[in-house]
């Protein structure tokens, strides 16, 4: 391994340790498990909306991997959801025409949950940025300001909105 290889992977393991305010938009509580660290699985819970557990209504601290399974998690269903509402409402404009017919259109009419524009719609509501950098000395090393496109929805959503590593700021009211 090259030192350069061996540099970029422990920054890339310091980078997962970062923790990550995020925000669940739902009125219910997702349950996530912790179990990378520690022999033992944990529950973390992140509040509905209108719940404070003490970092404000909806939000939980989290670190990145967390974060991202639950931003990802939480888009894709967002994202389900608005298209099951929509299928319903064509569905009931097909109503008329035979089963058949309903059927082929209905599988032209897919669920994307990679869908661009929603992403970046809905990311910068759910991740809030970063609260505290595991080992801040380190991170300055390797900045790479080209912005590929990788295939996943959440990498690539976050990329091109600077919110992957964009620091929290509070609301001042």
């Amino acid at each position: 391994m090259s030192d350069l290889t061996r540099d970029d992977a422990r920054e890339r393991r310091m980078r997962s340790l970062d923790i990550i305010k995020v925000h669940n938009t739902t009125g219910k509580d997702i349950i996530i498990w912790h179990d990378k660290l520690g022999p033992e699985r944990r529950k973390v819970v992140i509040p509905g909306n209108n719940k404070d557990i003490g970092k404000g209504k909806g939000n939980a601290d989290l670190p990145r991997y967390l974060a991202q399974r639950f931003t990802k998690k939480l888009i894709e269903q967002i994202i389900t959801k608005k298209s099951d509402e929509a299928w319903a409402e064509r569905k009931k404009e097909l109503r008329m025409l035979p089963k058949a017919e309903m059927l082929s259109i209905a599988e032209t009419e897919p669920i994307r949950t990679n869908d661009v524009k929603s992403w970046d719609e809905l990311l910068p509501k759910i991740w809030l940025g970063v609260v505290e950098k595991y080992d801040e000395d380190i991170s300055d090393e390797f900045e790479d300001e080209s912005v590929s496109m990788t295939g996943n929805s959440l990498s690539d959503a976050m990329e091109n909105a600077g919110l992957a590593d964009k620091p929290y700021e509070e609301e001042k009211i």
